[in-house]
C-alpha cells in the first residue's frame, strides 16, 4: 500500500511505497519521513506556494537534473520553454503538473505517475534511446 511521505526540509509531499532518496523539490538526500493525510492536506493547501511561472518550472527541472548522477536537462531551450508552459497548462486545467506529452486518464491514482518529472527511467523510450518521453531529460554520458 502506498503511503504519504514529507520532505522534512521543504515539506514536499510524495505518495509512494517509500520516500524518494533525493527530494525533487529541494535536492535534500534521505529527507522524507512518513506523513499522514491530514498533515499532507495541510501542507498542500491553498496557502502553499506553487510553481507558477515557466521560469520557476525550468528552475526546478534544472535543480533536479543538476543533482542527478544519471540525467541532464536537454540543451534545446525553446523546447524546454514550451514544455514548461505545457506543464503549467496541465496544472491549471487538470490540477497537477502532468507531462504535456502524455495523455492523462482522469484517474488520479493512475495519473500520479505522469507528474513531471515522471518516473521516466521506467519508460521504454528512456531505456532504448536515453531520453524521457518528451526529450526533456537525457541520460548523462557514461550512465
Amino acid at each position: 500500500m502506498k503511503k504519504l511521505w514529507r520532505c522534512h526540509v521543504c515539506n514536499d509531499v510524495h505518495l509512494g511505497n517509500k520516500g524518494p532518496e533525493v527530494c525533487p523539490t529541494c535536492g535534500a538526500r534521505n529527507a522524507f519521513v512518513l506523513s499522514d493525510r491530514a498533515e499532507a492536506l495541510e501542507i498542500i493547501g491553498e496557502d502553499h506556494p506553487v510553481i507558477g511561472t515557466p521560469q520557476e518550472v525550468v528552475a526546478a527541472w534544472r535543480q533536479f537534473a543538476d543533482q542527478s548522477p544519471t540525467v541532464r536537462l536537454t540543451e534545446k531551450d525553446e523546447e524546454v520553454e514550451l514544455l514548461s508552459q505545457g506543464v503549467l497548462e496541465n496544472r491549471n486545467t487538470k490540477g497537477q503538473r502532468y507531462c504535456p506529452c502524455r495523455i492523462t486518464s482522469g484517474d488520479l491514482r493512475k495519473d500520479l505517475g505522469l507528474i513531471c518529472p515522471c518516473n521516466f527511467t521506467r519508460q521504454r523510450t528512456y531505456r532504448e534511446i536515453g531520453e524521457c518521453w518528451c526529450g526533456l531529460f537525457i541520460k548523462r554520458d557514461g550512465t
